[in-house]
């Protein structure tokens, strides 16, 4: 029989070093996950310091949703700080709100973790879209449980888990009714994609999960493998690219054109890796080759150039 939720958070917990005492940052917005997280980081008796970013977008709700955080703290002893995450009215909503938590868990944290409630049930998510999204089997390395600063200790439970523990707890949770209206692409995945998956498999959801745990460690592997063939200066030697498996090079030319800041996307990474040849790349940066390397040279240099 699987362990209880509370026992999967702690030893999830444990493993990502999050121990009495441990500073911690998190994330809270109201809802079940977060306010598990919450409740089971100071059950842990790490040093939590709790952050709502107030989007501000549902109005009076809005205002509930900040003082159902107010109120969590209060019962927990842990300091809350409140962040004004207003953005203005415009394209890619999804992604400015992002950037807005991200920007203020950062600020909040310095050095110290950022604990977020994403569950089991959002790794699946997650996975469906950046495969439908990207066409690359790296999409399916989502969500590890630890991404540098940041940290799941809810990764190993599902959504559905996660409410039961709460109700069987007596504590409650604010309902962001967006979540259930049919128009962002994470919305229609988790609304009718797993429901219908489900309906095919019934651990579904969990295999998905699984999946993405399975990957993010050979993920780790084969890009170790792939640093190999970058130089110290961020180069990428043409001859040992070639003699390498088709999969290292691909790594190998995405991650070396991270160090300076570009994304390659898969025509970019095929026309480098078959025909190594100066080229513009998205953003205007730009790669060349020196002395029978690939050299990457960061979004902006293409411009420059042509300015020169």
């Amino acid at each position: 029989m699987s362990s209880s939720v509370a026992e999967r958070i702690r030893e999830r917990a444990l493993a990502l070093e999050l121990l009495a005492g441990t500073p911690v940052v998190a994330m809270l917005s109201g809802g079940a996950d977060s306010t598990l997280l919450v409740v089971s980081l100071a059950e842990l008796g790490c040093a939590v310091r709790v952050v709502h970013v107030a989007h501000g977008l549902r109005g009076a709700e809005s205002d509930a949703d900040a003082d159902a955080c107010r109120d969590l703290a209060q019962r927990l002893a842990v300091p809350l700080q409140i962040v004004d995450g207003g953005v203005a009215d415009g394209g890619n909503l999804e992604a400015r709100l992002r950037d807005a938590r991200r920007a203020a868990s950062l600020a909040a944290a310095g050095t110290d973790a950022i604990a977020t409630g994403h569950t089991l049930s959002d790794r699946a998510e997650t996975v469906l879209y950046r495969l439908a999204a990207s066409g690359t089997p790296r999409g399916l390395a989502a969500l590890p449980p630890r991404d540098g600063q940041w940290v799941r200790p809810l990764i190993d439970c599902s959504r559905d888990e996660v409410r039961r523990e709460l109700a069987a707890r007596g504590i409650g949770w604010r309902d962001d009714p967006t979540n259930l209206v049919a128009g962002p692409a994470r919305n229609r995945i988790r609304l009718d994609v797993l429901p219908a998956l489900a309906q095919a498999h019934p651990g579904a959801e969990r295999n998905l999960a699984r999946a993405a745990a399975i990957a993010d460690d050979e993920r780790a592997l084969l890009d170790a493998l792939a640093d190999d063939l970058i130089r110290n200066d961020g180069a990428v030697p043409i001859d040992a690219l070639a003699a390498a498996p088709t999969a290292l090079q691909r790594i190998a030319l995405r991650r070396a054109a991270a160090r300076v800041g570009v994304t390659l996307g898969h025509d970019d990474v095929e026309a480098l890796r078959t025909d190594a040849r100066r080229r513009t790349l998205p953003g205007a940066a730009m790669a060349e080759v020196r002395r029978g390397s690939i050299v990457f040279h960061p979004p902006g240099s293409g411009r420059r150039e042509e300015i020169a």
